[in-house]
């Protein structure tokens, strides 16, 4: 028993120095995509959110809707 708590003890050293990978944010492409923000995008995903009833588990396609909404609206805008 000595020896797996000590491989054990071992293993979580380990653990404990590896440095978490760095990872780089997506950076927006167009000049549409930098004019939403995070506010405005979780404003409209609540809207549709009441609008469906306050149905809970459907949170993600509300966000993906809000976003494309405001995103063809700034596209719209732009022309």
């Amino acid at each position: 028993m000595p020896k797996s708590t000590k491989t054990m003890q071992s293993t979580t050293t380990r653990t404990r120095t590896r440095k978490s990978p760095t990872t780089t944010p997506a950076t927006p492409t167009t000049s549409s995509l930098s004019s939403l923000n995070h506010a405005d995008i979780a404003n409209r995903a609540y809207e549709l959110f009441l609008a469906s009833g306050a149905a809970h588990g459907r949170d993600l396609e509300h966000w993906l809707r809000a976003e494309s909404e405001l995103r063809n609206r700034s596209i719209s805008a732009g022309n």
